[in-house]
């Protein structure tokens, strides 16, 4: 592990997979990789969940209504409903 963590501290993104019977079963990637892998799935998770709710077709709150409902939840929130 410390050979792989020097690797990493050395600016190799190359990952590391390992396993057994030649099959991949993990593999470790500097936190860096990691990160931005973390965050572009959020992004697509979070793109899913609007394409989802846009095809619901619900009605929308106006921006007025929008303005007053988080109004009223600051409010609450702070106590002073």
């Amino acid at each position: 592990m410390s050979q792989i963590t020097k690797r990493f501290d050395a600016g190799d993104p190359e990952p590391v997979f390992f396993g057994s019977h030649r099959r991949a079963q993990a593999v470790l990637v500097p936190i860096a990789t990691w990160e931005k892998l973390l965050a572009r799935a959020e992004d697509e998770l979070d793109l899913d969940r609007a394409r989802r709710r846009l095809a619901e077709r619900r009605p929308w709150l106006s921006d007025e209504d929008l303005d007053a409902a988080m109004a009223s939840a600051a409010r609450k929130a702070s106590g002073r409903a």
